[in-house]
């Protein structure tokens, strides 16, 4: 009788066990998939936002006679009732020539001495993490007639 006692003791102790490093495995297991999943979300986000900064100049373009002429219409940034974006900061900064920076948004605006556009800002004071990315533009000042070379800017808050 007390070697069956032993043999069930023996084989309990296997079972709790073998339990164990199946729990551990699934936990393992549970954390990988975690981690996999947040590294998909983070380049889907990087995706989405190198694809908005590919169109994104679309919507400020500036065309001449119907023809694109593959610039940002400064004209057009004023007046940009656009979409919404989301949780995003649109910036557009004049970088060559420089000059003193004067930065311009829908509420203070004088044209002729603008160099920074801030088009959209939904910055949320919740989120903490930011994306940035940024592309080189041309800019038009129709008024002038002249073109400048700009940096497009977006950040993206989660």
């Amino acid at each position: 009788m007390k070697k069956g006692i032993v043999q069930l003791q023996e084989s309990i102790l296997v079972v709790f066990f073998i339990m164990i490093i199946i729990i551990l495995g699934m936990i393992i297991f549970y954390r990988f998939n975690l981690n996999s999943i947040n590294n998909y979300e983070n380049e889907y986000r990087e995706k989405q936002l190198l694809s908005s900064l590919i169109i994104m100049p679309n919507d400020f373009g500036y065309t001449y006679m119907g023809d694109s002429m593959n610039a940002i219409d400064t004209t057009k940034l004023r007046f940009y009732n656009g979409f919404n974006y989301g949780f995003k900061k649109i910036r557009i900064e004049q970088v060559y020539p420089e000059s003193s920076q004067v930065v311009c948004d829908k509420n203070s605006w004088v044209y002729n001495n603008c160099n920074v556009f801030i088009i959209y800002d939904n910055n949320p004071r919740n989120l903490k993490n930011v994306l940035i990315e940024s592309r080189p533009v041309s800019l038009y000042f129709p008024l002038s007639n002249e073109y400048r070379a700009g940096k497009l800017t977006v950040s993206y808050y989660y």
